[in-house]
């Protein structure tokens, strides 16, 4: 870490000055705001708390449409130079927003510090920027002993369409991770979505269901796998599973399935009365 900077109290001014400073000159919508690089790039690369946090700031809201791209190898390497926590977490911020998977590997280095709250910023900070080294990184942290951490990397997953992600993810809902169930469900095709159907009896409804929902409401998962699922929520045999039913067929497009629908209601009506 550059000697140059500020103690931690005056640094903690300096990120809060940056970004109130910005938002006094009445801010820019996203993409709006026309960046000068070169006098942020300086900013950025210099070794002031408050011009690097404003800098940052200024970049963050100006976004990958508006110049912000270009400050990526700028930001990647001032990041390398070493920058105390919450600047650290500031600029992982900045690069996940500007989605550019150059930025994957500087910030899969941050998954191994020692502070959870960089780490948390670093898988953000992947989810954001994209990218196969990203899904490597992300695949690797749903190990992470912290569970902001593991539930992120396995959320992230799921937006990122990774489905080479689902045995680490499947590992990853057996360990007790449940957000890896949803990110499994938005990934999953035919047999590959057995893992929810073969868990549904022995992990938590609550947890089962948010995956049960992403592959009901998918459109390139099959009428027939989609009947599968209605009738392992049928097996139940619980109040409970009759409400999830109940939501789902309340939720179902007028143009969907018609074979599905009519699962649904027969699921329902054999329910009543379920405790």
């Amino acid at each position: 870490m550059d000697k140059r900077f500020l103690g931690a109290g005056a640094l903690a001014l300096a990120l809060l000055g940056g970004a109130s400073a910005y938002a006094q000159k009445g801010g820019a919508p996203a993409g709006a705001m026309k960046l000068d690089t070169k006098e942020l790039g300086a900013a950025i690369s210099g070794n002031e708390p408050a011009k690097i946090a404003d800098g940052l700031d200024r970049t963050r809201v100006a976004g990958k449409d508006g110049g912000g791209k270009a400050l990526v190898p700028v930001i990647v390497s001032r990041i390398q130079r070493g920058l105390p926590k919450e600047l650290l977490k500031k600029a992982l911020e900045t690069l996940g927003d500007l989605e550019d998977p150059a930025a994957a590997e500087i910030a899969e280095q941050y998954l191994a510090h020692r502070e959870a709250d960089v780490r948390v910023a670093a898988v953000n900070c992947l989810g954001g920027v994209k990218g196969p080294v990203a899904v490597r990184a992300l695949r690797g942290a749903l190990g992470d002993l912290d569970a902001r951490v593991h539930a992120l990397a396995a959320t992230h997953l799921g937006t990122l369409k990774a489905p080479e992600a689902i045995p680490d993810l499947v590992i990853a809902l057996d360990k007790g991770v449940n957000e890896a169930a949803s990110s499994i469900g938005m990934l999953c095709e035919g047999k590959g979505c057995d893992a929810l159907l073969d868990r549904l009896a022995t992990k938590p409804f609550d947890v089962m269901s948010s995956g049960i929902q992403q592959v009901m409401a998918r459109a390139a998962v099959g009428d027939d796998v989609k009947k599968k699922f209605v009738a392992a929520v049928q097996k139940l045999q619980t109040r409970k599973a009759r409400e999830f039913l109940q939501e789902l067929r309340t939720a179902w497009p007028k143009g969907g399935s018609k074979a599905v629908e009519t699962a649904l209601d027969e699921a329902i009506k054999s329910l009543e009365g379920a405790k």
